[in-house]
């Protein structure tokens, strides 16, 4: 008996052994799916959805080539769209007459156009939530006009258009926007801000090419956009959300002599207090940044002429976040997430008084600004040739 139990174990081992070595099943090949680079959802004038997908041609993909734009005589990648009364709607028809299923799991940016921005991107998060295959990490942007043009642009140094998007929108100079990051902020019912991108014309080439570059940053009210961060407010928007990304700024020393300062850190300290239904916030701002270039002939290895530099430097700083200030209070919208701040610091208080009416609120806000500004390096590795021979 015992040496028949030890059979009958021995082959329910084989047996479920063999069970978990059937092979895949469910598998799908390479050779079946389309992978999408990116897409972009506009908003006809009849209130329709246009879904644009941008994918790799696999017959074009051996060995490298030119540059994006197909320098080498072809692109390596095709683009379509398709009109829906849904997201949905319009995918399942572009899908009708292709051979390979589309795959969004490497798809790394979605582009919005402005019409779509202003009218509301609510409705794309009901898309995104049911297809497991679109990722939260997927950065999202809004652009001027049509986001299928966005896409049709043939920038010269990468091969996909969709590779120069993803590049600007999480390089070292731009706040990422990521699906996750915007869906937080509608659920918590404050404000987001999309990275704005537009095609511009090279200058200066006998034959020009579309570039794609960062303007700034889409302003939202709930769902909606509503304006444009740009230059001075765009940078001020970044202290205010703390987080501060390498910019240069331009300014005048003294009339006529501009210097030229890269900030290279920052950090943005925060403090609501609240005084009867009036809310204050306190800032403390720490800016570090390197003298760039500068053309207003101060000798800069004087203390005091340092000191002058950090000064107006501070200064500047101050003027960016007084500027992104007066935008988002002028359109009531709560860019910075400041309520964030005020709901953790005085949760009753927020919850019973400030929530329902907090857009009036933010709006009559005071601020109180403080800027300690520090220049780390003056830039030189050595004095002027120029100069020294003056």
């Amino acid at each position: 008996m015992t040496h028949r139990r030890r059979l009958f174990v021995f082959g329910m081992m084989i047996t479920l052994v063999l069970t978990f070595l059937t092979g895949c099943w469910d598998r799908t090949e390479t050779n079946d799916i389309a992978f999408v680079l990116t897409s972009s959802i506009d908003l006809e004038d009849d209130g329709k959805y246009r879904v644009t997908y941008m994918l790799p041609l696999p017959g074009s993909m051996g060995g490298a080539s030119g540059g994006g734009g197909g320098t080498s005589g072809g692109k390596s990648y095709y683009i379509d769209s398709e009109v829906g009364t849904t997201i949905r709607d319009a995918t399942s028809k572009l899908q009708m007459r292709m051979s390979r299923r589309l795959f969004l799991s490497h798809r790394r940016t979605i582009v919005l156009g402005e019409k779509l921005a202003k009218a509301g991107i609510g409705i794309m998060f009901d898309d995104a939530a049911r297809t497991p295959e679109s990722r939260l990490t997927c950065f999202l942007v809004v652009t001027k006009g049509r986001g299928y043009d966005l896409l049709n642009a043939e920038p010269k140094f990468e091969r996909f258009p969709s590779e120069v998007i993803r590049e600007i929108t999480k390089s070292r100079r731009a706040m990422a926007t990521s699906t996750k990051d915007i869906g937080l902020s509608l659920s918590f019912n404050s404000d987001p801000i999309l990275s704005y991108l537009e095609a511009k014309e090279t200058q200066g080439a006998k034959k020009p090419s579309q570039e794609i570059q960062l303007v700034g940053y889409g302003q939202f009210k709930g769902d909606r956009m509503v304006g444009i961060y740009k230059n001075q407010e765009a940078n001020g928007l970044m202290w205010m959300r703390n987080r501060v990304r390498e910019h240069l700024l331009t300014f005048p020393l003294e009339s006529g002599k501009d210097i030229s300062i890269l900030v290279k850190e920052g950090h943005t300290e925060i403090k609501p207090i609240l005084q009867g239904d009036k809310v204050i916030f306190q800032l403390t701002l720490e800016a570090k940044g390197v003298i760039g270039e500068d053309l207003s002939e101060q000798d800069l290895n004087k203390p005091e002429a340092i000191h002058k530099v950090e000064r107006k430097f501070a200064e500047q700083v101050k003027k960016c976040v007084q500027a992104a200030i007066k935008q988002m209070q002028k359109e009531g919208t709560d860019s910075a997430q400041l309520g964030l701040l005020v709901w953790r610091s005085h949760p009753n208080v927020w919850n019973n008084n400030l929530k329902p009416q907090w857009r009036d609120v933010f709006k009559e806000a005071e601020f109180r600004i403080k800027v300690e500004a520090s220049i780390t390096e003056t830039g030189l590795i050595n004095q002027n040739v120029i100069k020294d021979g003056s």
